[in-house]
């Protein structure tokens, strides 16, 4: 049996609804998702360029965060495209 992995989104991305293209699964701010821990391995490296810093989508349970560790400064400047992921607009 598969390990489970309690998981949200990264508190300093400012979207609040992101949902895995592969597997379906959407993940929130406020509520860990247990997923298996194969999609974990998948998803957890995933970025999004926010003002001009990359930032880790998804965060464990198991791990603490730094802004050191799930931020990254991006000098050149691209639009970043996380495949795996659609990242729902604020309005």
């Amino acid at each position: 049996m598969s390990k489970k992995i309690k998981v949200k989104i990264n508190p300093l991305l400012n979207k609040t609804i992101v949902r895995d293209t592969v597997s379906g699964i959407v993940f929130g701010t406020k509520d860990w998702v247990e997923i298996p821990s194969d999609t974990w391995e998948r998803l957890k490296s995933n970025k999004y360029n926010q003002g001009g810093e990359r930032i880790v989508v998804l965060i464990a349970d198991t791990e603490e965060e730094s802004s050191d560790e799930s931020t990254e400064d991006d000098k050149d400047a691209v639009e970043e495209v996380v495949e795996d992921f659609f990242i729902a607009e604020e309005e």
